[in-house]
């Protein structure tokens, strides 16, 4: 059960967690959300869904009374939950849950210890800053009522090798008599940040403030060039020249053989912070200097007209590369424009991330 699906990649990311399991079947009960453009994104992916009913164009708040959530979701063994954000990142106004954006939400915690028949698992996904709000609390105490033993996790796609930054909170709840086995593999990459006092036995403080230098993975660390496509001949993802001449102090630019870019959201390619621009590796070493605050490329001004024209945006479908969709994941680029899909794609979850949240999630 998808509530706020976005296009879907929540269920993509169990797909990926069960596929070595091969008895597992993943059936969608129901994907809610209101967006017209991811819509069209799940349905590219999963077709079948208009038909079904199973795709519901709707708001969540119109759902989650205790009545309809037991009608209509009863029963499912997954509920998965990305709540607006907005209400909690550090730009916005933090009006947490009296923002109405946080009203949905809080509507299905008030429901859930009432419900006849809960979810088995929960995972739930938001912006890092939303453990330190009220709707947390109300989250974990909602949890706690029902009878749910929970964990929480910061992870980030950096912390597993992939070279795009998108720190998230995450929240795993099983509900009682299931538990997180002590002897299971651990999420060793993820900084553990919270537990109910099922799961706190034998968790020592350092694992709730582990800091993001503690959790850099010990693998190798991938370079950006094997999630390029090639070749991409096309001027239309260059920056605009205006656009360079106007903001070229914050272009976070960065090469194929960088490690590391910034996380993408949905204004990528309207704003320029909305994530990284790319260039060569000889324009990068010529034109740009380490900034010491943030530790990223900027370049070394004034301006020049020689830039232009050599750095460009990530495509769509460099950016879903980066989020761990493969070519199996389908972008309707004659539906939708490059823009629409910077937007939702720019705006997703990282499916390696999830899907190794989602192995813990569904181990017995």
């Amino acid at each position: 059960m998808e509530f706020y699906a976005g296009m879907g990649t929540m269920r993509w990311s169990l797909e990926r967690a069960l596929e070595s399991d091969a008895g597992a079947v993943v059936t969608a009960l129901a994907s809610i959300d209101n967006s017209e453009v991811a819509n069209a994104v799940y349905l590219a992916n999963y077709p079948h869904e208009d038909a079904s009913g199973v795709l519901m164009r709707r708001n969540v708040e119109h759902l989650s009374s205790v009545p309809s959530l037991d009608a209509k979701f009863g029963g499912a063994d997954v509920w998965t939950l990305s709540p607006p954000c907005q209400p909690y990142t550090r730009k916005g106004k933090q009006l947490h849950g009296d923002d109405p954006r946080a009203q949905s939400f809080i509507g299905i915690l008030e429901s859930l210890p009432q419900l006849a028949r809960p979810p088995e698992r929960i995972l739930v996904e938001n912006v890092v800053g939303f453990e330190g709000s009220e709707t947390r609390n109300a989250l974990v105490a909602a949890l706690d009522e029902a009878g749910y033993v929970w964990r929480e996790y910061h992870a980030s796609p950096v912390d597993i090798g992939v070279p795009c930054t998108r720190d998230r909170y995450y929240l795993l709840a099983k509900r009682k008599p299931l538990a997180f086995e002590d002897d299971a593999p651990r999420l060793q990459n993820f900084a553990l940040v919270g537990a109910s006092d099922e799961c706190a036995d034998g968790i020592d403080g350092e694992c709730r403030s582990e800091t993001r230098s503690t959790r850099l993975t010990s693998g190798r660390m991938r370079r950006i060039v094997e999630y390029l496509e090639r070749p991409v001949d096309d001027w239309a993802l260059s920056v605009e020249a205006d656009t360079i001449e106007r903001y070229w102090r914050w272009l976070d630019v960065v090469s194929p053989s960088s490690t590391r870019c910034s996380t993408f959201t949905s204004g990528y390619g309207k704003t320029v912070y909305g994530g990284s621009v790319l260039a060569s590796d000889a324009f990068v070493k010529a034109h740009c200097e380490v900034d010491d605050t943030s530790g990223r490329y900027r370049l070394a001004g004034p301006f020049k007209e020689e830039w232009c024209g050599e750095m460009r945006y990530f495509s769509p479908r460099e950016v879903a590369n980066f989020h761990g969709l493969d070519r199996g994941w389908r972008l309707p680029s004659k539906e939708l424009t490059r823009r629409q899909l910077w937007f939702t794609v720019g705006n997703s979850i990282s499916v390696d991330v999830v899907a190794a949240l989602m192995r813990e999630l569904m181990r017995d």
